[in-house]
């Protein structure tokens, strides 16, 4: 019997009497909406990754996904607001989160249940769901998902008091790869909102107090950061202490190696710039860059520096990251 199994098991027969910090009793990653490594705030009208690590928007119309701290049920500090900014139908606000094989194959042909707070603006039906691929680390968008029925629950409705919507599902024996989803389960009116928190997926057909799948704040950043490499800027002035070295291989490209915290699920692909304001030194020399990705592994990245500069090939460098800016690496999430 896993930890996970365990814990559950424990939980239900004890009533819920165990510890609600309990590390992987929880297979979804920032169910609390603490971490938001892109932007508290993002404001779409399409499908991807946009603001809440892990979570992803599926979006039929324009709408705004922030972090919410004023309208939270009690024991959480955040919750995630999804904002209608036009009228949205069945399905148009809606988050989802993968989870990757290497969790997902504990849930096979097992029970499980869903579980999450919910609030509304104004009286709003929410469904929740499981769908299941038998493709390893399947993509959200790409093909092979198959829903599953709940054998009870699954639907609720958002008032201004906080609630707890539950559904318990059976997951398929073949399953490789399992996805969540919390929608509107109803037409939401323009500048309406949904609020969402607390989501956890466990073993068993008992919803138990909620528990963050890192354990805390600290385990569930650590987590996200497995998925999204993020380097935060703290650079207001030259301090070696704040910037990465890097080596001159021509007269106008610098080429930095940048470690990351938490290694990558997978090596990233791709680089996003948030700010501006990233400065190259060399020998008493500054000099603006634009970081361009270049290569990468788990453990770290190499940027190069852009177009524009000048400087002695064989040459040391260093990058200092503005304290508005940021570095993501992305191509780690499913």
């Amino acid at each position: 019997m896993s930890r996970a199994q365990l814990t559950s098991t424990v939980e239900q027969n004890g009533g819920g009497s165990l510890s609600s910090f309990i590390a992987g009793k929880n297979f979804l990653a920032n169910g609390a909406m603490d971490i938001f490594q892109r932007s508290t705030s993002a404001t779409f009208s399409s499908g991807g990754y946009f603001a809440p690590d892990r979570w992803v928007a599926i979006a039929g119309t324009s709408q705004t996904f922030s972090q919410e701290s004023t309208i939270v049920p009690s024991g959480f500090r955040y919750s995630l607001k999804m904002l209608a900014n036009a009228t949205a139908t069945l399905g148009q606000l809606q988050t989802q989160q993968v989870i990757e094989t290497a969790n997902a194959i504990y849930l096979a042909g097992q029970t499980v249940t869903f579980s999450a707070y919910i609030y509304g603006s104004s009286s709003t039906s929410i469904g929740i769901g499981i769908q299941y691929n038998t493709s390893v680390d399947a993509t959200w968008n790409g093909g092979g998902w198959s829903s599953i029925s709940a054998t009870s629950g699954g639907t609720g409705t958002a008032t201004t008091s906080w609630s707890k919507i539950t559904g318990t599902y059976t997951i398929p024996s073949n399953a490789k790869t399992v996805l969540v989803q919390i929608y509107n389960n109803a037409t939401v009116s323009s500048s309406a909102a949904i609020y969402f928190t607390g989501l956890q997926l466990e073993l068993g057909s008992v919803a138990t107090p909620f528990s963050r799948a890192g354990g805390t704040v600290q385990g569930e950043l650590a987590l996200c950061q497995r998925y999204l490499p993020v380097i935060d800027g703290t650079y207001s002035s030259y301090n070696p202490s704040d910037s990465y070295i890097g080596y001159a291989y021509g007269t106008n490209t610098v080429i930095f190696t940048i470690p990351f915290a938490v290694p990558a699920r997978t090596n990233p692909t791709g680089l996003t710039v948030i700010g501006s304001g990233f400065v190259g030194y060399g020998l008493n020399t500054a000099y603006g860059i634009t970081p361009q990705f270049d290569t990468a592994g788990t453990n770290y990245a190499c940027i190069v520096s852009g177009s524009g500069i000048t400087i002695t090939a064989g040459q040391g460098s260093r990058i200092g990251i503005p304290n508005t800016g940021k570095l993501l690496f992305t191509g780690c999430e499913l």
